[in-house]
């Protein structure tokens, strides 16, 4: 079977069912490319207890599995991912340069803006938080609040996941130097979630020359910005990207 030149790994975030990345897949039908869009390890049951005991690690790993059934058909893959799955696509591209084109990341998960997180004043208690509480809510974000009623995440989530999570960004943030792949990032000024820094500490943490890595900011998207109310710009925004990429190869 002839390979194709390029496909596109789309990787969803935490919590997130498939409905958070779906607009960007749709964004890709009229380019024809191959793309894998994964269910990470704890998502897409009946219940967020199925997050119990899943570790980034399983994340990676079931990224690392998509990856490879998708370079089956394509010779190289343009990994996207939103959110957590912005870190996982971070790792794919540190562990796999020779097959990567490039990165796309919405509101990479580098930085949160929770005051429990690592880098944030309350850190020092979250421990103690995170060994009384079983479980903690993720109330959905949505700029636009006539949205929310669609939201298809989780409503919470076992603590032990979201230690797991908060150990995630570090791991990432140490392997930054490690990318000299083309990167675009898309981040909202308005997320409440990531961090708006989370973007400038990637775009200035990898290798990648400055003239192969830009940062598209969005003024009023929340963290779903692919259900929100700039969906179609954002989706449009990878699209485009995906199309230049692959013109490139067809060149």
């Amino acid at each position: 079977m002839t390979q194709e030149p390029l496909g596109v790994l789309i990787l969803h975030g935490f919590t997130s069912s498939l409905d958070c990345v779906s607009g960007v897949a749709a964004a890709l039908e009229p380019l024809g490319v191959p793309t894998r869009m994964p269910v990470l390890r704890g998502h897409g049951a009946d219940s967020p207890d199925a997050l119990r005991g899943v570790t980034w690690q399983d994340w990676v790993a079931d990224g690392d599995a998509a990856l490879r059934d998708l370079l089956a058909e394509v010779d190289e893959a343009v990994i996207f991912g939103h959110s957590m799955g912005g870190l996982v696509a971070l790792t794919l591209g540190a562990e796999h340069p020779d097959v990567t084109d490039s990165l796309v990341l919405a509101a990479p998960m580098v930085q949160l803006t929770s005051p429990l997180a690592p880098g944030r004043p309350l850190h020092f208690l979250a421990p103690l938080v995170t060994a009384v509480l079983d479980k903690f809510p993720m109330p959905p974000t949505y700029a636009d609040p006539d949205l929310a009623q669609y939201d298809t995440n989780y409503a919470w989530t076992p603590t032990d996941a979201i230690k797991s999570l908060l150990a995630f960004p570090k791991q990432t943030r140490q392997r930054l130097p490690e990318i000299a792949l083309p990167t675009l990032i898309l981040q909202s000024h308005n997320d409440s979630t990531v961090a708006p820094e989370s973007a400038e500490i990637v775009y200035e943490g990898i290798a990648t020359p400055p003239n192969q890595k830009r940062i598209v900011w969005f003024e009023e998207t929340e963290h779903e910005m692919f259900r929100d109310c700039e969906r179609e710009a954002a989706a449009n925004e990878v699209a485009q990207w995906v199309r230049q990429r692959l013109d490139r190869k067809q060149l």
